[in-house]
């Protein structure tokens, strides 16, 4: 690994496992062979929190899905939307992958998704286990950002009773598990065949807001189309797929700092065609996607990078790992930058912003912590402008951060203690403190009645929240502050 992305970091945290084996077979009319109408089916998909992992980056690929029916018959396969997702980011989001599917309408006993195989460069974690883990013919030494082993194809079915009717509007939720599909077996496997990799329900979260089923938040990218105060359409390059949202009376319109963002009029003003946005929804069981907020990243597109950064052994340069990328100049290089790329940022920024988003009407301006170079930590979401692009002899991006933007991290850990607003988070993934000494192992987690969005839960005064024991994922902005609450949280989700 390049010695730059090597990190002086100490700690423990063990990484777990998942599945693996045979395809789906190739289906033969058994339902609706007669013609009695079809359904229409919308699956998203999320994680359950991963406690004490140091997973940075993890693309699942999705190679099919398909349902069982319940009499005698070959599963029925159901168009998917997108063919992979980057799961470290849906411990608190989720993301659609069937969206509005034409299923025959039919009587379902099994849901069938098969997964792999996964990248052998671009699924990453950090080793801080205190010794080098050797797996195969691989050996990460302690400190280092290293390459998952791939994890083999593999179908999983589940249990599932669906009777679909003609026109019916059905979601599923299907719930990926990291913990599971990740293990120290050998040193460290991928596997999903493992119990628990993957489950399903058709019963709506607690905290969904009435009339989803779901959220999909901070879907980031350039916007394609727009019709004010009617529609928007947002494409990501990263994830090569666009995401087109109604818009309401209720669709709040949020702006990171004019000297990012070049804004210098309202942000509803500042969406256009060409301007990048960061984009939340709420979800339907039909499959419409209802804009809630849209937040203005940048006038017009630039190139940009966001990810997990994290220092190296050169001092003014900071690694990351890649999670989004804009190529406004259409840069090969940058457009060629997928999840878990590797990026080294050579720091030239006099500017740093805080894209508050949904608490921007919490926070003061400017926020406290994160106003120079000096409060970078390893474990922040940063988002970059940048220049000079080009690559390494290791295949890193290389380029000159010119603008600085903390954007919301998402971590998950174990619930310590609830006090008024607040709660403290204990077992967060290992590399956070060991790269950042002087944060509490219990930091305070600071929320915001009517404004941090609770997921699963009802709030923090919910009966199911057990001290020591309930799992918790939060995306918040992590500040360097020496104020009490170094995370402020935009969301909160259990399991």
């Amino acid at each position: 690994m390049n010695s730059k992305r090597a990190l002086f970091i100490l700690g423990i945290s063990s990484i777990f496992v998942l599945t693996s084996c045979s395809g789906l077979k190739t289906a033969v009319c058994t339902v609706n062979c007669g013609g009695s109408g079809n359904a229409s089916l919308t699956i998203s998909l999320y994680d359950t929190p991963p406690t004490g992992t140091n997973a940075l980056s993890f693309t699942l690929p999705i190679a099919g899905i398909s349902l069982t029916p319940s009499s005698s018959g070959s599963p029925q396969p159901v168009t998917t939307a997108l063919s992979s997702v980057e799961v470290t980011r849906l411990q608190s989001d989720s993301a659609v992958i069937v969206d509005q599917a034409s299923v025959p309408a039919a009587d379902y006993s099994a849901i069938n998704v098969t997964l792999g195989p996964t990248s052998s460069t671009n699924n990453l974690f950090i080793n801080t286990s205190g010794s080098t883990i050797t797996y195969g013919t691989h050996s990460c030494v302690n400190g280092a950002i290293c390459a998952l082993p791939v994890g083999a194809i593999y179908t999983i079915s589940i249990p599932l009773t669906l009777n679909l009717t003609a026109n019916q509007k059905q979601w599923i939720g299907l719930d990926f598990n990291l913990n599971k599909a990740i293990t120290s077996s050998g040193g460290i496997s991928v596997d999903f065949s493992q119990t628990g990799v993957l489950t399903a329900s058709t019963t709506t979260r607690t905290g969904i807001p009435s009339g989803s089923v779901d959220t999909v938040e901070d879907f980031t990218g350039v916007v394609t189309a727009y019709t004010t105060g009617s529609s928007i359409t947002v494409h990501s390059a990263i994830r090569d797929a666009s995401l087109t949202a109604v818009l309401s009376s209720s669709t709040e319109y949020d702006l990171a700092p004019s000297s990012y963002s070049l804004c210098q009029s309202t942000a509803a003003a500042c969406v256009t065609v060409g301007s990048t946005v960061s984009m939340d929804t709420v979800v339907s069981s039909a499959g419409i996607f209802t804009a809630t907020e849209v937040d203005v990243l940048d006038l017009t597109a630039v190139d940009e990078v966001e990810g997990i950064i994290y220092p190296t052994t050169t001092v003014g340069e900071f690694g990351m790992v890649l999670a989004d990328e804009v190529s406004a100049s259409g840069n090969a290089t940058l457009s060629a930058g997928t999840y878990g790329s590797g990026v080294l940022l050579t720091l030239n920024a006099t500017n740093y912003s805080v894209d508050t988003k949904t608490l921007s009407t919490q926070l003061s301006q400017p926020v406290v912590g994160f106003s120079s170079g000096s409060d970078l930590l390893g474990g922040q979401v940063v988002r970059a402008q940048i220049s000079g692009i080009s690559t390494d002899n290791n295949g890193n991006i290389t380029a000159t951060a010119n603008n600085m933007l903390l954007r919301y991290s998402r971590l998950s850990g174990t619930l310590n203690s609830v006090a008024g607003s607040a709660f403290t988070v204990a077992a967060l993934p290992g590399y956070i403190n060991a790269l950042n000494t002087s944060l509490s192992s219990t930091p305070q987690v600071f929320t915001y009645p009517s404004v941090t969005a609770f997921d699963g839960i009802t709030g923090l005064s919910d009966p199911s929240l057990i001290d020591g024991t309930t799992t918790v994922s939060i995306r918040a902005l992590y500040l360097n502050s020496p104020a009490t609450y170094p995370f402020q949280a935009a969301k909160v989700r259990v399991p």
